[in-house]
């Protein structure tokens, strides 16, 4: 052992020094020299040394592990992707059109095609006659939109999203790519932006005292707001409610919002309406027949025009969108250029609803192409003191003429609408300023405005928020919604900017969405969505009908093994909300699908029925007699009263008065509580806010009682504890469903992201309300009201509370 010990030292010194050649001793020496050196490397030295073959080293990795894998449209972030990706390699990156061009090269289909030629394709060569039609694009797209009017950024959005024929256009319906999500973040907490350019706009002119007079007769007797002096004035756009002429609170028509012009003659005044397409109709027909039934000379001298057609409009959600519109907008036309503007001063607030809602902000603006593309800096704005002094007088005062335009004399702005086509006949074409970026010295400086070749854009921008939902104002009801996801702005430009403003902003950071999503952002905000959730309309009746219809014919198309037995359930009307049986109404709305209580049956049951009809007689209807029993009973006295319409509850005065019945401690003041005289002495606050200066004229307790059996309230539902209601499901008072136990259905149900539970937007009858109300007062629970949605498919009932909508 110890001799192999010895011959291992041995192996390790080497051969002897006799034995070594000359000049080993010398190697030896540096060998040791530079073994220690590398004993102490200077790691980053080394690294920083050779950062640039690391970085290559790395690209070259990622490359190849992506390049036999994806294709060139394939490494496009999600939201630049497009539905079918196109041959065509311009419609491709540059930094990635060489590498699209040689996969199309090594591609089966376009191999031939391509051997020798500059053709992308291989289609074949269209004929000679096609070849010389003088059809250009332009031409084809106005073609396609016969019957349907498209969009000015009607091409971006289809190409990103499914498109649905809706009221006349064509609207985004929903993003390609899963957005559910994502549309609550940007609209929480960034900026959501959407093409409301379908909504319709009217302009009403006249004198001051006609259209006045023309507009109260389609609004509530008490409702005095366009005569308040911000919205006369033009400062703020009035949240209008609009009904038949001489009929409220019957024959509702809808939400709308007024706009007077702040520039104007002495003696003629405009006013834009905007209207929701779903009952814009509706509304100029009656607006027409009013002016033709009047008498009164001044009403004659209103005309009534549609303009839509002449303007774009975008709405924009979220903590952010105040501080992307001032990065976009930044280039205004002022005549003070030392002095900031309102929208700059604004532009560090964190949330819209920190403004007035429904102010006005004029701005004329340079061309949005010359400055493209826009950046929002992410990080938190600091204000100077200046700065911080300014937001704070603005928030405290807001101006007057902040809805006017500076300048060296009058401007009507967007108003002028010949000077706006004018201007957009100058505008200067893509051409033109990509010869002016040619001619920059440095390669992607931004343009300058040139006053002599470039021309400016009038704006407006409108503060909206809840009341431009609910077609009323808001004060005490307004921490009920979530401000970041109920306030935002509408901007309105000239017709012919729609996609230049549209690209500026969505490449500065918003995200666009579509119908869908913005349904849900207003269910999310706990706010009514119109016609979904306006009963008593004839546009909830036609959106209504369309949605039980398409709910019906897939629920048929389902085998009768597999569809949902409604009637095992006690579930006579699953597809939609049967409002006009809760209050006993008679019919069914001409939209609605006319479902049997046959079709509902499954199959087994149908046989049963007819080898049993001889011996049950008539008591296979048992079911659909005792199920309109239940939905009668609660409005047993009502078939034989002075009304036959249901009537929503809106406003906020109403919507208090409805909440302050319903969590009063007072008791009725007759005997018997169940009692028509009961009721009607308890709705007394409402009676007196809902009857007309006419009404109370003719008192009439049959008429009284008649009104009040027919209204129906608007809730919110929250659920106490696990799960979420389902749509058109009855909401009862108690958990154990009995008969005459229903008081409403839920017309809008989903999970809340903002809350963590379930939630649904439903609507009660009054008198629905008033039997809850009472079975709380016998147990002494008003404080704690709460209200049971059953399940269509027999699971457990959920517990909610609830909140009156105006």
């Amino acid at each position: 052992m110890a001799d192999n010990s010895e011959d291992k030292k041995r192996k390790a010194q080497g051969p002897p020094e006799s034995a070594r050649p000359r000049g080993a001793k010398q190697g030896s020496a540096s060998a040791k020299y530079t073994l220690g050196k590398a004993r102490s490397v200077d790691v980053v030295g080394f690294v920083e040394a050779r950062s640039f073959e690391i970085n290559a080293l790395q690209r070259s990795l990622e490359n190849a592990r992506s390049q036999g894998n994806t294709r060139a449209f394939q490494t496009l972030p999600r939201h630049l992707r497009r539905r079918a990706a196109s041959h065509n390699v311009k419609r491709i990156p540059a930094r990635l059109r060489e590498k699209a061009l040689s996969e199309m090269k090594k591609s089966a289909q376009t191999s031939k095609a391509l051997a020798g030629t500059d053709r992308l394709t291989n289609a074949k060569k269209s004929s000679r006659y096609k070849r010389r039609r003088a059809r250009s694009v332009r031409q084809e797209y106005e073609t396609r939109q016969t019957g349907k009017r498209w969009l000015e950024t009607h091409v971006w959005h289809a190409k990103r999203m499914r498109m649905k024929e809706l009221w006349g256009a064509m609207i985004a319906e929903t993003p390609n790519e899963r957005s559910h999500r994502a549309a609550y973040r940007a609209a929480k907490e960034k900026t959501y932006i959407q093409d409301v350019s379908y909504f319709r706009t009217l302009e009403l002119v006249g004198s001051e005292d006609a259209i006045v007079g023309l507009l109260r007769q389609l609004t509530p007797p008490n409702e005095l707001t366009l005569l308040m002096k911000p919205y006369i004035g033009g400062a703020r756009m009035a949240p209008l409610t609009l009904y038949c002429a001489g009929s409220y609170p019957l024959s509702l028509l809808g939400p709308a919002t007024a706009l007077w012009e702040p520039i104007s003659d002495a003696g003629q005044r405009k006013l834009w309406f905007r209207l929701h397409p779903a009952n814009a109709d509706a509304i100029k027909l009656e607006l027409e027949r009013v002016m033709d039934s009047t008498s009164d000379d001044n009403d004659q001298d209103i005309q009534i025009k549609d303009i839509t057609t002449d303007l774009v409009s975008f709405e924009l959600l979220g903590g952010q969108s105040t501080q992307m519109l001032a990065a976009v907008l930044s280039q205004t036309v002022d005549c003070a250029d030392s002095e900031p503007s309102l929208l700059q001063i604004i532009r560090a607030i964190p949330s819209p609803a920190v403004l007035p809602e429904s102010v006005v902000i004029a701005l004329r603006i340079h061309d949005p192409r010359l400055e493209f593309p826009f950046k929002v800096n992410p990080e938190r704005m600091v204000l100077s003191q200046d700065e911080q002094q300014q937001l704070q007088d603005v928030l405290l005062h807001w101006p007057d003429n902040a809805a006017v335009l500076d300048g060296q004399g009058p401007d009507a702005g967007i108003w002028d609408r010949a000077e706006c086509a004018s201007a957009l006949e100058r505008r200067t074409s893509e051409h033109a300023l990509n010869k002016r970026r040619e001619q920059q010295l440095v390669p992607g400086t931004k343009l300058r405005p040139d006053s002599g070749v470039d021309v400016t854009v009038p704006l407006l921008l409108v503060r909206t928020g809840p009341e431009a939902m609910l077609g009323s104002r808001v004060g005490r009801t307004a921490n009920q919604y979530i401000d970041t996801l109920a306030h935002g702005w509408t901007l309105i430009a000239p017709h012919g900017w729609g996609m230049a403003l549209w690209m500026a902003l969505n490449f500065a950071g918003a995200r666009a969405q579509g119908l869908t999503e913005r349904h849900h952002i207003g269910f999310e905000a706990g706010l009514p969505t119109f016609p979904a959730n306006w009963p008593g309309t004839s546009a909830y009746d036609e959106w209504t009908g369309s949605a039980a219809t398409a709910l019906y014919q897939k629920w048929q198309r389902r085998p009768p093994g597999k569809r949902v037995n409604y009637l095992k359930f006690g579930i006579n009307f699953p597809f939609y909300a049967p409002f006009h049986k809760l209050l006993g109404l008679s019919g069914v709305p001409e939209a609605y699908p006319q479902v049997t209580a046959d079709s509902l049956e499954c199959r087994m049951k149908r046989l049963r029925k007819i080898t049993s009809k001889k011996k049950e007689g008539c008591h296979s209807n048992q079911m659909d007699i005792d199920e309109d029993a239940e939905l009668n009973s609660t409005v047993a006295s009502r078939s034989s009263d002075g009304t036959s319409d249901m009537w929503l509850l809106t406003g906020e005065l109403l919507a208090t008065t409805a909440a302050s019945l319903l969590t009063g401690t007072h008791t009725a003041p007759h005997e018997d509580p169940a009692s028509p005289a009961a009721f009607l002495a308890w709705a007394a606050p409402l009676l007196e806010a809902v009857r007309s200066p006419n009404y109370k004229s003719n008192p009439d307790t049959t008429r009284d009682t008649a009104l009040l059996q027919h209204c129906l309230v608007r809730v919110r539902l929250v659920c106490v504890g696990r799960g979420v209601p389902a749509e058109n499901a009855p909401i009862c008072t108690s958990l154990a469903k009995q008969a005459g136990d229903t008081i409403g259905f839920v017309m809008t149900s989903s999970f809340s992201l903002a809350r963590g539970c379930g939630i649904a937007v439903g609507a009660c009858s009054l008198y629905g309300l008033y039997q809850a109300w009472l079975s709380a007062a016998e147990s002494k629970q008003q404080k704690s009201l709460r209200l049971t949605v059953q399940s269509l498919d027999g699971s457990p009932s959920i517990s909610t509370s609830f909140v009156v909508l105006p």
